[in-house]
């Protein structure tokens, strides 16, 4: 077991990112790298259901595997539910590796709700895509006018060796008899231009993910910009976010508005919004669609993954993020943020103290469900 101050990954320099936002960005990204494979793909999913978006998906992954490159995939078995056999089938006929993670049983609760939470393809030990995207047809503009709103980041270099060695380590717990060929990190260049390095989320004791944000947010001097579906987070981190605002960092927070998957999660996130208003945190509601984006910054540094910022990834799911300092990435955040905040609701303090009695309700019940989901998460934790 890791030291909990030690990272397991080193920092790793001299890669280059690109933020695709939205389906119609990083899917044609990901099936076009998928196409050009030569020798492995390493491919791991939380959400994969069966529509168009896992059609173009299970056909460029078998086409790869008959020209002879070596495909493993991790399927989160409880995020699959909506993939039928056929499409199982399809990818097994071909002899792809398929595993799917942790088969949900209701004898077994305790360690069914630990689930593999990851969004993670690599390309030939070289090319990375990370980020908050499922493989259903939710997040794709082609299929629908209301699709999600998520990033994926394109990742290329020696950062990749260490992505491909936490798939590895999933992958040979389950089946260690089929061995995926890794191939070692080759850095050349004597110049540090950037600097990134893997976090890894599995259970409350190993979480870097969290532990990186919060040693972030109480540094930050300058600005602290949060995006996340899912904000029932820790008090630490709620206090560390009130703490900067009050010392005068821009602390600024992207939510769901209207549109959300889970509307009692929304409501439960609502509970938090009058202490961070009065401690002059920015609480904004993003309009137009759901937004499922994770992304963290501080200042020059910021982290995107898979993580949601909740209890169950604090305690049970397995995640991956990337924290990256990069001039030009950082770029790409903070314009990305610019349009997000453009697109969204500002909470104001005044306003939200005169919401009716049923969204008072609303809050209340939510929060009894989110106490109790917090202490069956915290007793089932990793």
């Amino acid at each position: 077991m890791l030291h909990k101050n030690i990272y397991k990954y080193p920092w790793r320099y001299d890669n280059s990112f690109q933020l695709l936002v939205d389906g119609i960005d990083y899917f044609s990204s990901m099936l076009d790298e998928i196409r050009k494979a030569k020798t492995q793909i390493l491919f791991e999913a939380y959400l994969f259901e069966s529509g168009n978006t896992a059609d173009a998906f299970i056909t460029e992954l078998s086409n790869a595997k008959k020209r002879g490159v070596n495909v493993y995939i991790i399927l989160d078995e409880y995020g699959t539910k909506g993939l039928s056999d056929k499409d199982k089938g399809t990818l097994t006929a071909v002899d792809i590796e398929l595993l799917l993670y942790n088969p949900a049983s209701f004898f077994h609760l305790g360690r069914s709700l630990k689930r593999d939470h990851r969004k993670l393809l690599t390309i030939d030990n070289h090319i990375a895509f990370i980020g908050g995207a499922g493989i259903t047809d939710e997040f794709s503009p082609d299929v629908t006018d209301n699709y999600w709103h998520d990033v994926m980041l394109k990742v290329e270099g020696d950062v990749v060796f260490d992505l491909n060695h936490s798939f590895n380590l999933i992958w040979k717990k389950y089946k260690p008899n089929k061995k995926i060929q890794l191939s070692p990190a080759k850095t050349t260049s004597k110049q540090k231009n950037n600097k990134s390095r893997v976090l890894i989320s599995a259970g409350a004791e190993k979480n870097e993910i969290f532990r990186a944000l919060i040693t972030h947010i109480r540094n930050s001097k300058n600005h602290v910009w949060l995006t996340s579906p899912y904000f029932i987070s820790s008090w630490k981190i709620r206090r560390a976010l009130r703490y900067a605002a009050k010392k005068g960092v821009d602390v600024r927070l992207i939510f769901p508005g209207p549109h959300s998957d889970h509307k009692w999660v929304t409501y439960g996130m609502q509970r938090y919004y009058q202490r961070l208003l009065r401690a002059n945190v920015a609480v904004y509601e993003y309009q137009p669609r759901f937004t499922h984006a994770k992304i963290m910054l501080c200042d020059d540094w910021f982290t995107l993954g898979s993580s949601n910022l909740d209890r169950w990834n604090q305690f049970l799911n397995l995640d991956t993020n990337i924290e990256i300092y990069d001039d030009k990435s950082h770029k790409q955040i903070i314009e990305f943020f610019k349009k997000d905040f453009s697109k969204s609701k500002l909470i104001l303090l005044h306003k939200w103290h005169t919401r009716s009695l049923l969204q008072h309700l609303k809050e209340w019940a939510s929060g009894v469900v989110i106490h109790w989901l917090g202490v069956i998460s915290n007793k089932f934790k990793r």
